[in-house]
C-alpha cells in the first residue's frame, strides 16, 4: 500500500518513529483521486480507418484516451476520467460508463460505443488506495518520503517499495519498479529479511 495508507492503516508494534509516520501521512497517493475506463473490442477497428486510438478531450468525461490493444489479444481503448472525485461520487458507475461509451462513439463511431466488455476503476472510492485527504488531484509529483526508519527496532527490517517511495519516478509505474528494485537491493546488501510495504 502507499505511504499514507501504511501510516494510517497498519499498526506497528513497536511503533515507528513519529517523524517517519508524519512524512508517510503527508505523502499523497498519486493515483488516488483518479479514475480509468477501459473498453474491450474484438478488433482495433479504428486502425482500419487510419486512426491511432489516442485522443485528448476538453469535453469528456475522459480527458486522455489511448489504444492499449494487445498483439494477438482483444483490442482495447482506455481513458482517464477528468471528472473530479467529488462529482464522480454523486454519479452511478453505470451512468459514468454510459457517458464514456458515448464519448468513444463520438470520437470513433458507433462501433466504439458498443464494446464487448468495459470496466471502470475509481481509485478515489477504493479504501486500499485513497483516503479523504486524497480526493483532489495534485498538480505535480511530490518528493518521496523515507522508505524505512534510520534508527530504532525497525531499522533494517522494513522498507517501502511502492511507487510513491521512488526517488525519481514517484507516482508512476516506473516508480513502482524503481522502488521495488531499490528495496530488494537494500535487503540483499544488508542480508536482513525486510518486510516490504507494497504500493500502487
Amino acid at each position: 500500500m502507499p505511504p499514507r495508507l501504511a501510516a494510517r492503516r497498519i499498526s506497528f508494534e513497536p511503533p515507528l518513529p513519529s517523524e517517519l509516520l508524519h512524512r508517510w501521512w503527508q505523502t499523497p497517493t498519486w493515483m488516488a483521486p483518479h479514475a480509468k475506463y477501459v473498453a474491450i473490442y474484438e478488433a482495433p477497428f479504428w486502425r482500419e480507418q487510419g486512426l491511432s486510438g489516442s485522443a485528448r478531450s476538453a469535453v469528456g468525461p475522459m480527458t486522455e484516451i489511448h489504444d492499449v490493444s494487445m498483439p494477438g489479444g482483444h483490442a482495447a481503448l482506455f481513458g482517464f476520467l477528468g471528472v473530479p472525485a467529488q462529482v464522480r461520487s454523486q454519479v452511478s458507475e453505470a451512468d459514468l460508463r454510459a457517458h464514456c461509451r458515448a464519448q468513444l462513439g463520438r470520437l470513433w463511431g458507433a462501433r466504439a460505443a458498443a464494446p464487448v466488455a468495459d470496466a471502470l476503476k475509481d481509485w478515489a472510492a477504493d479504501p486500499m488506495t485513497a483516503t479523504d485527504d486524497d480526493q483532489h488531484p495534485l498538480g505535480h509529483h511530490v518528493e518521496a518520503p523515507p522508505r524505512s526508519p534510520e534508527a530504532g527496532p525497525w531499522q533494517g527490517c522494513l522498507t517501502g517499495i511502492g511507487s510513491e517511495w521512488s526517488r525519481e519516478f514517484s507516482g508512476y509505474l516506473a516508480g513502482a519498479v524503481d522502488a521495488a528494485t531499490e528495496g530488494v537491493r537494500a535487503m540483499l546488501a544488508t542480508g536482513h529479511a525486510r518486510v516490504p510495504i507494497l504500493g500502487t
